[in-house]
């Protein structure tokens, strides 16, 4: 983690030596010998940063000085870009003339160099006596690589003390049988094809997050009877994060019995290898690499295992990471180990619990004591096994597992076991520029739904991103969450239709590694964890944390208390799930974003809050000085509360991410405009269409997202090419003018479209080559105002892949002759008023996998899926077509179908004959329709049961 920090410091010292060379006489030697400092901090800590994970005090004591002094050097450099900054636009007039009357209230560019030079000779100072210690304490040789141990460049090296048996895995868990039962099967296929297709290695992969139990199944299969007797040879590898090529060698030659111990020890690597695969060659084999973190691993391991395997070998690898699974074999899919179910968890938990090791037997009054510790697990073997042995070590009585209830996540985090430690293998072993993102999930609070899009955003936000080559920031940003998703730390909880991930979640076990790690390193602080009893320790802590997260009222009332200077390093502040009509939040969110603006205020204002679902509610707040000099945040997020933003936020420069709900229909404050370093805006407004000020476009936004929102002014042509995102956003004179150089628009979102605004839009969507996501909503009554069908045509479109129109269509364009979109995957249609059947040409759409058709989107009588038609499509959504009274569906159409939505149709009188047909289908949801139409369907009774009797879910709701 501090290689993290280190490294954004040295960039940081960098870019401000070549953006101010010339203002910054005098100081830029001392920045540029603070720089090559840094750089050496950088060197050593790619060693160093993991080693202190092993035990080693020194270097865990040397790595959190550099750490604090990283953080102090970028606090001085940003304190610096925003004192330029006053001073600049100081020397052309104050903004804020109400509050700031003359140019004496900006520091003068002397006394701005001066204090900027005292502080980095300061820092220097520290940062050489830090530098100094390294070898006055013998820290020189911690990290030292060996050339024995097989990492690459980009994986943390773990110290050998971590290497061991693996306990982890080593658990006895329910509910495997079927589990065994497949892997067995996979082992047990023989290769079928041709030659060619049968010279490949065969390996089963079995992917999981540490603790579920992947190494007790391996073990179970390795050790089943049909297993043993179809293989003539079996080997277990233990490969770990601290492997030797030798190791491994060796331990396969001795399980093999190839060679004695003594001529073994004669050999070279490559000579032994060479024996060990001679060996195999004429031999079925199975051989398990338990535990392989690296692809490099594999690479090791399969030099030893011959080129050809056509006598039916297998591989039986277990991993956390899906990358490695993907790598040894991209022909078999991974075999992915699932959580326990709520029942599997409790049944676990009374086998290791109860001494007759039967649930049945678990005593009444314990048992919602027990299931509410067995919930803290979250379906996790390991977990589990765990509290259920500490569990039967205790008397079995209320009292003794209530207690142990109040202490399972500090047993399980911290007790005898450590469960986080052999979690935690997974987060060391990340690469260091990842390991902030993991790190980040410790904001949200338990078994949060996380919008994995704008997860993404304050990623980039905080400054975690760096595009690479021709890859955008989000692009990179995307792929390190797929990272953390394939080194199973992030669950993925749904997909969209691009195959991104749209929402994501944490398990508790490592939410609590997460927050445990963030906060010993000052990366975050969450205030639930903040108790009364000990505020003068939370304070300090709040002063040298980065990052601060607030979940309910007690961390509120908490963070009131916090004088001043307690927040000036803060750079994000994030609170989430909380009432916005509770008093207390309103006077924090005058905290945040109102005091800490207005550092140059020696007394409170006064502002005045309208509740306008209330209009006889009206309140004035006196703004505190709590939080006044939070000048450096980047990152804020208020988006449970209503607020109204004061005229004072062009004054955070270093604002990158805000995110907020107004409540007022007034226009934002055109002082908005000044911070040209945002790049992500979202605002909500329940009651109003909030209005942009044209100042908006001077801003250097990447994603803009307002709900609803219109803009003043015309665009600013030299601020749009980095735009990208476009969001909810009402059509206007905009439109019409200087949006040539919008060219790298990705997802786009219009509203209240008109006729008149039909040539306009078509050409400013002409100019969107980028464009993968669209979204046009016509001004309502929809059935008045058309769009062009050509938007639909596919000249300019190529990477278009959603389209979502809620506006008159006179027609659809044909697939061969008008070009149709054809790479389109999902498409929305409501109040198209269609005459003519859109599944007709929808069909034709050979990649269309989601269709949604809404509200009068089509107004014939009947629709048909022609035969063949649809031959990706997985979800069709269709509601509220009033005129809609037959359905057909031919042969072969819709193959690949899995679910099935249909709701208020009041005329539709039953299914399609050839829904039974569709064997994929998965999930039926019918709503809201006709009371015969659902009769139809009642189970084993009902005339259209038949058609839908092979769907495992079918959910009729009147």
């Amino acid at each position: 983690m501090a290689q993290s920090i280190v490294s954004t410091v040295v960039g940081k010292l960098g870019e401000l030596l070549i953006k101010e060379v010339n203002f910054l006489q005098g100081v830029a030697e001392e920045l540029t010998s603070l720089q090559s400092e840094f750089q050496w901090f950088q060197a050593f800590l790619k060693d160093a940063d993991a080693t202190i994970q092993g035990g080693n005090e020194r270097a865990k004591t040397w790595v959190n000085q550099v750490r604090d002094v990283a953080y102090d050097a970028e606090d001085i450099i940003d304190t610096y870009i925003f004192k330029i900054h006053q001073h600049r636009r100081g020397s052309h007039g104050c903004l804020f003339s109400s509050l700031m009357t003359t140019y004496a209230c900006h520091p003068s560019r002397l006394t701005i160099l001066h204090n900027l030079g005292n502080e980095i000779v300061k820092v220097k100072r520290r940062a050489e006596e830090i530098s100094a210690n390294r070898s006055k304490y013998g820290i020189d040789s911690v990290g030292a690589t060996t050339s024995s141990c097989s990492l690459t460049s980009n994986e943390t090296r773990l110290p050998l003390s971590w290497k061991q048996t693996p306990v982890v895995e080593e658990v006895d868990v329910i509910g495997f049988d079927e589990d065994v039962k497949k892997l067995v099967q996979l082992l047990l296929v023989e290769d079928q094809g041709t030659q060619d297709t049968q010279r490949r290695r065969p390996v089963i992969s079995i992917v999981g997050m540490g603790g579920l139990g992947k190494t007790t199944l391996a073990k179970k299969v390795f050790s089943n009877p049909t297993i043993k007797q179809h293989f003539a040879c079996h080997a277990w590898v233990y490969v770990s994060q601290a492997y030797t090529d030798r190791e491994l060698v060796e331990s396969i030659a001795k399980q093999l019995m190839v060679v004695g111990e003594m001529r073994m020890n004669k050999l070279t690597d490559e000579e032994l290898k060479k024996m060990v695969s001679d060996h195999l060659k004429e031999k079925k084999y199975l051989v398990v690499t338990d535990d392989v973190w690296t692809r490099r691993a594999w690479d090791n391991i399969k030099e030893m295992l011959p080129v050809e395997m056509v006598n039916g070998s297998k591989v039986l690898l277990t991993t956390r990471n899906r990358e490695v699974a993907l790598h040894a074999d991209r022909q078999s899919p991974p075999f992915d180990l699932k959580l326990l179910g709520e029942e599997e968890s409790w049944e676990l938990f009374c086998k290791k619990a109860i001494p007759t090791k039967c649930s049945k037997n678990c005593p009444p009054k314990l048992e919602t004591i027990g299931r509410q510790m067995v919930e803290k697990c979250g379906g996790l073997p390991l977990a589990i096994v765990v509290l259920g042995g500490l569990a039967m070590r205790k008397e079995q009585s209320e009292e003794e597992w209530r207690k142990l209830l109040k202490s399972v996540s500090w047993q399980l985090r911290e007790g005898e076991d450590q469960i986080s430690k052999i979690l935690a293998h997974s987060y060391h072993h990340l690469p260091y520029y990842m390991k902030p993102c993991f790190l980040y999930f410790a904001m949200f609070p338990e078994d949060s739904l996380i919008n994995a899009k704008d997860l993404m955003l304050k990623w980039i936000a905080e400054g975690f991103i760096e595009s690479r080559g021709e890859e955008t920031m989000e692009e990179v940003a995307e792929e390190y969450l797929e990272e953390l998703v394939h080194r199973s730390l992030i669950q993925v909880a749904e997909r969209n239709s691009l195959g991104g991930i749209d929402y994501c979640r944490i398990h508790d076990l490592l939410l609590d590694l997460a927050i445990s790690e963030a906060k010993g390193t000052n990366f975050l602080l969450v205030t639930k964890t903040i108790s009364n009893n000990n505020n003068e320790g939370n304070i300090i802590t709040l002063q040298k944390t980065r990052r601060l997260a607030l979940h309910d009222k007690h961390s509120l009332d908490i963070a009131q208390q916090y004088p001043t200077d307690s927040t000036r390093s803060l750079r994000t502040v994030t609170l989430f799930g909380s009432d916005p009509w509770n008093s207390n939040l309103v006077s924090l969110c005058d905290k945040f974003l109102t005091a800490i603006v207005r550092h140059f205020v020696l007394g409170g204002l006064l502002y005045d809050y309208v509740d306008h679902n209330h209009p006889g509610l009206f309140m004035s707040f006196q703004i505190p000085q709590i939080l006044i000099s939070m000048k450096l945040i980047r990152v804020i997020d208020l988006r449970n509360l209503q607020i109204i933003v004061p005229d004072a936020i062009g004054e955070l420069i270093h604002l990158r991410y805000l995110n907020v709900r107004v409540v007022r229909s007034k226009p934002l404050p055109s002082s908005i405009g000044e911070l040209t370093n945002l790049q992500t805006l979202q605002i909500r407004n329940i009651y109003f269409t909030t209005e942009l000020p044209s100042e908006i476009w001077k801003s250097n936004l990447r994603h803009l997202k307002c709900y609803p929102c219109s803009i003043k002014g015309q665009p600013s042509v030299n601020n749009l090419a980095n735009l990208q995102t476009l969001s909810s956003i009402t059509a206007g004179k905009w439109l019409y003018k200087g949006l040539h150089k919008m060219t790298n628009l990705r997802n786009l979102s219009i509203g209240d479209i008109n006729n008149s605004h039909g040539k306009a839009l078509s050409d400013f969507l002409g100019k969107q080559n980028n464009l993968i996501e669209l979204e046009l909503m016509a001004k309502l009554p929809s059935y008045e105002h058309e769009i062009p069908t050509s938007i639909l045509t596919a000249s300019h479109h190529k990477h278009l892949r959603c389209v979502s129109l809620a506006a008159k269509l006179e027609r659809l364009p044909d697939v061969n002759t008008q070009c149709l979109l054809t790479n389109l995957i999902k498409l929305a249609l409501r109040s198209s008023f269609l005459v003519e059947d859109p599944l007709v040409t929808l069909g034709k759409l050979d990649n269309l996998q989601v269709l949604e058709l809404w509200k009068d989107a089509f107004v014939g009588k009947e629709m048909i899926c022609l035969e063949k038609g649809f031959p990706q499509l997985k979800r069709l959504e269709f509601g509220d077509l009033d005129s809609l009274e037959e359905w057909k569906i031919e042969d072969e159409a819709m193959p690949r179908l899995r679910k099935l939505k249909i709701s208020v149709c009041e005329k539709l009188v039953m299914l399609p004959h050839g829904l039974g047909r569709i064997t994929s289908l998965q999930e039926l949801d019918v709503r809201f329709m006709p009371n015969a139409f659902n009769q139809r369907l009642k189970e084993n009774d009902g005339e259209d049961w038949d058609k839908v009797r092979h769907v495992p879910s079918v959910k009729v709701r009147p």
